[in-house]
């Protein structure tokens, strides 16, 4: 009413023919004019135009969504639609949210806000669909306390190992996976652990899972923990199946006898324990690789790669985290070039490098299986014998050429060409090759029998160009292989290792005092461990390993208790994790 007027004619309109008439049962409309202060506002009051459950004489036509939830018991549970129309629960029982939507149209409901105090986790199952030509009452929210997630943690020496529960999506309008953690927990000592409560997310068309992930590695001492069995579907019952290794395991190629030796590598002393039995590789094993990687898969995966230099093939094997056990991965061995003796690997892929065929095969890595697919091949000098990846600038990779070039070629990772200038000269023979100061140096060791020496050049981190350090080449004692931490230089010679000093802004190279230090008749290679506190050498004349602590701040090399452990027949190469 507007003062003494009526406005009279206003009715619901049917949507399919408006010239059916009003239908039955359905009141008019009634517009009011009202005044407020100086201004007259137009106010359209619908009377009876919808309502849930009637269908009748095919007029714009709403319905209502809602449930029933279930084992509610926390508070502040909060339901939301697609819509955006939100309702607070506070009990089990049916709930409805008060806007209606059109036969027609879509809707989907999930949980907005998980209930606390006890805190639970709901789930939503018949939350999605197109509304038809009644009300939906069949949308179910079940809310438990939640499973418990644990499992069992192994090998854990250092203290500071922490787990969280980290579920890939928070909210559903979140795009792309978030990684927000919860339920921290550190573990102590080895055995069973138990998270709280997992609070999966249950959004429909979201993440479907949480992952178990470790957010704090161990120290004191320092330790490198892998986790399996991390993915957690939505759960029925507890899931204790979480299995947390921190053990370390080194694995050494035994030229004569085609085999491997196993170790587990003790977190406090670095004393090696042989594993079982030797296990059987190709024709002369040499170079060996191992590498750890959990893309796109959520767990560690650990896979030790051989280059057999008389079956011109790579033996992989997947490594047991608990054990240290090797078992070979499906299609071992793959074929490679002539003689591969030199390996390196970015996680995804596997370089080769091949010093009777002069070339480097290139393998795509399948990280949840360990099998290996050849990808490309490209040329090398004469003879290559060695291959790094990265340096400063992980664009460019370098191979030391041993037969006759005398020179390290340098390609370039995203497509495999030369760098400018590449090859670039060495001393006589490079065998072996290192990174000093953070991959500001490269370093090439070139066992010559006459002139034997150590180069050092510096890389230009843009062009992956080497130039020589002065006085380059070294005139200084060398027989095989080399490593480095990125502070120090460690060289074999003879039946010992010699060990120097980087400076980190000339690369310049200064004897360490105690050196040289004997390990048995005849140094082969040289390993450091990941966490540059361990650094073990094979002695292929004594069929044997020694291992030493590094010294941090000097360098110097302390024979680890037990060492020299015994090997196969004429070792070669270590690989550690």
């Amino acid at each position: 009413m507007v003062r003494g007027k009526s406005i009279k004619g206003v009715r619901c309109v049917n949507r399919r023919n408006d010239s059916m008439g009003p239908p039955a049962n359905h009141g008019k409309g009634i517009i009011m004019l009202r005044s407020f202060g100086s201004a007259t506002a137009l106010a359209l009051l619908v009377v009876g135009c919808g309502g849930g459950g009637s269908g009748g004489g095919g007029s714009l036509t709403t319905y209502s969504i809602g449930g029933t939830v279930t084992g509610l018991t926390g508070s502040g549970l909060v339901l939301q639609t697609n819509a955006g129309d939100v309702v607070p629960v506070s009990a089990p029982g049916a709930f409805t949210f008060a806007n209606h939507l059109a036969d027609g149209t879509p809707y989907r409901v999930f949980v907005k806000t998980q209930p606390s105090s006890p805190a639970q986790n709901c789930v939503v199952t018949n939350g999605t669909g197109f509304v038809g030509t009644a009300n939906v009452t069949n949308v179910d929210v079940t809310c438990a306390s939640g499973y418990t997630v644990g499992g069992t943690a192994s090998g854990l020496v250092g203290s500071g190992l922490t787990l969280a529960i980290c579920s890939p999506i928070q909210y559903p309008t979140q795009h792309g996976p978030g990684c927000p953690t919860h339920d921290e927990l550190q573990i102590a000592a080895n055995g069973a652990f138990t998270l709280n409560s997992d609070k999966l997310p249950g959004y429909p068309g979201g993440y479907d899972y949480d992952l178990i992930i470790i957010t704090h590695q161990p120290s004191s001492p320092t330790q490198r923990c892998v986790i399996s069995n991390s993915k957690v579907t939505l759960q029925n019952a507890n899931d204790n199946s979480v299995t947390v290794s921190c053990a370390t395991f080194l694995y050494v190629t035994n030229a004569a006898d085609n085999t491997l030796s196993a170790y587990n590598v003790d977190a406090n002393t670095g004393a090696l324990t042989a594993i079982g039995t030797l296990t059987a590789t190709g024709v002369s094993p040499h170079a060996i690789l191992g590498i750890e990687n959990n893309y796109p898969d959520p767990d560690d995966k650990r896979y030790v790669y051989v280059g057999n230099e008389d079956s011109n093939d790579i033996s992989a094997f997947a490594v047991n985290d608990t054990t240290g056990a090797l078992t070979a991965v499906p299609g071992s061995p793959f074929a490679a070039g002539t003689d591969p003796q030199a390996m390196a690997s970015d996680g995804s892929s596997l370089y080769v490098a091949n010093a009777g065929s002069d070339n480097v095969y290139v393998y795509n890595i399948d990280v949840n299986t360990g099998t290996l697919a050849k990808s490309s091949t490209f040329a090398t000098g004469k003879n290559p014998t060695s291959i790094v990846l990265g340096g400063s600038n992980s664009d460019f990779f370098y191979v030391a050429n041993h037969g006759g070039s005398n020179d390290i070629s340098a390609f370039r990772y995203q497509d495999l060409m030369p760098v400018s200038g590449s090859p670039f000269p060495a001393g006589g023979n490079p065998l072996s090759l290192a990174f000093g100061a953070g991959g500001k140096f490269l370093y090439s060791a070139n066992p010559d029998a006459t002139n034997p020496s150590i180069s050092g050049f510096s890389i230009d981190p843009i062009s992956g160009v080497l130039s020589p350090l002065s006085g380059s080449p070294f005139p200084l004692p060398v027989s095989h292989y080399m490593a480095s931490d990125g502070a120090y230089l460690y060289v074999t010679s003879g039946a010992t290792i010699v060990g120097y000093a980087i400076d980190a802004t000339t690369g310049a190279l200064t004897a360490l005092a105690g050196f040289p230090v004997s390990v048995g008749v005849d140094a082969y290679s040289i390993t450091i461990d990941p966490t540059n506190q361990l650094l073990y050498v094979t002695d292929a004349g004594a069929a044997h390993v020694s291992g030493f602590t590094l010294g941090a701040s000097t360098g110097a090399l302390t024979p680890i208790p037990g060492s020299p452990s015994p090997a196969g027949n004429h070792p070669q190469f270590i690989a550690t994790f």
